[in-house]
């Protein structure tokens, strides 16, 4: 036979002989690797899908927007489960240089039906210019006339979400729903919104005029859960957000509001993304130090076992670049394996873990170059050694091994 073929075939054998040899330590090297790559893949995700979420929130926002929103006052208070801000707070924002609108958002959990259908939902309060400050735009039908919001009409319009919900692909324009006793006719279905922060659906809501609310839903005539100011385009947007909270502080302690802009935005989520990569990171860097360790010791023990076997293949014609190179192979199959597992897991813990955090879920196809970068350069590193002592043995010595 020809010793590069007997080499060829000595070689492939020694590679699937040496992972099969030890099966348990090979295997608990592969699940170390497999745990660190999985954490590697879930923050690139989550550090994906925080970025996505904070543009998507950013944009229901607005750029040149700042949301005012109630806090719940001191933990300590009997009351902080009050809305703590109010008209009076509107009032004196709108005189802020600077400010081009101003609307307010009063809103209650009400149980919505249509026939013996039902589900809980949010009933909005629209006041005159409630839909252009919070950027609400027209998808089906019609928005509110002028005199609609000086009345008590019995009308109202609703999310995509819920009109999917209710009245799946028909036309839900003139039908009827009832909020909790109240029967409304449906006259507009606006714009998908998409969803807050907490996961919840902002198309999953349906809006009154304000006189309307008060009257059939909710008879609140003071208090508020948010304020939306939009700027006009020449305002120094600092200075503005400086003032806005120098006015709240007047009248409130700094538990009875939160001002939300998108910097803020920003810095909640680098924080947020900080913590994830810091703690993620650290776990998968100790998976893939612990999986190095166990792979390098599991080539040295080898080393000492397959010494005979390293004997013949040098006797054979084989070089000490032959050698390293079989070890390198055996480390290579090993990290690709975890690799492939640990991706696995990884997109297994985006599908499932992602939305418990309220993150948007993202399978980032670059966490696979990754992924097989991290373990390869692991298995190359905890290979390096074993396999230079494994091609420096002595040809002699090795032969007379296993007499």
């Amino acid at each position: 036979m020809d010793a590069l073929l007997l080499n060829r075939e000595l070689f492939i054998v020694s590679v699937v002989k040496a992972l099969w040899q030890n099966p348990a330590r090979t295997l608990f090297a592969l699940s170390a690797i497999s745990l660190g790559i999985a954490s590697l893949v879930f923050i690139v995700a989550a550090i994906q899908g925080s970025n996505r979420q904070a543009q998507s929130i950013i944009q229901l926002l607005g750029p040149n927007s700042i949301f005012v929103r109630s806090g719940f006052g001191d933990k300590s208070s009997v009351r902080r489960l009050t809305y703590r801000i109010d008209l009076k707070d509107l009032e004196n924002l709108k005189h802020i240089y600077g400010i081009r609108a101003a609307s307010y958002l009063l809103l209650k959990q009400k149980r919505i039906s249509v026939e013996s259908e039902a589900r809980n939902a949010y009933a909005v309060a629209a006041a005159r210019n409630f839909l252009d400050v919070f950027d609400y735009r027209p998808y089906k039908g019609r928005f509110f006339y002028p005199r609609e919001y000086s009345s008590f009409p019995k009308i109202c319009i609703i999310g995509t979400e819920l009109a999917k919900y209710f009245f799946g692909s028909s036309n839900p324009l003139g039908r009827k729903i009832k909020v909790s006793r109240t029967t409304f006719t449906i006259v507009g279905v606006f714009a998908p919104k998409g969803k807050l922060p907490s996961g919840k659906s902002l198309d999953d809501r349906l809006i009154i005029p304000i006189k309307s609310y008060r009257k059939f839903v909710e008879p609140e005539y003071r208090r508020i859960f948010a304020i939306k100011l939009k700027l006009e385009p020449y305002a120094d947007y600092d200075h503005v957000v400086s003032m806005v909270k120098q006015v709240m502080a007047k009248r409130h302690s700094k538990d009875d509001f939160v001002v939300i802009t998108p910097e803020t935005v920003r810095k909640f989520l680098n924080i947020f993304n900080w913590t994830l990569s810091l703690y993620l990171g650290l776990a998968s860097l100790v998976a893939l130090f612990i999986s190095g360790f166990v792979m390098s010791n599991i080539f040295f023990i080898n080393v000492k076992v397959r010494a005979w076997e390293i004997g013949i293949r040098r006797a054979i014609g084989a070089t000490r670049q032959a050698i390293i190179w079989q070890f390198v192979a055996e480390a290579l199959t090993v990290s690709i394996a975890g690799a492939a597992a640990g991706s696995i897991i990884g997109f297994m813990s985006i599908k499932w873990i992602t939305p418990m955090l309220g993150i948007p879920t993202v399978y980032p196809m670059k966490s696979l170059v990754l992924a097989i970068a991290f373990s390869s350069v692991t298995g190359l590193l905890s290979v390096l050694m074993p396999a230079r002592a494994a091609s420096r043995l002595n040809m002699v010595s090795a032969l007379k091994s296993r007499l």
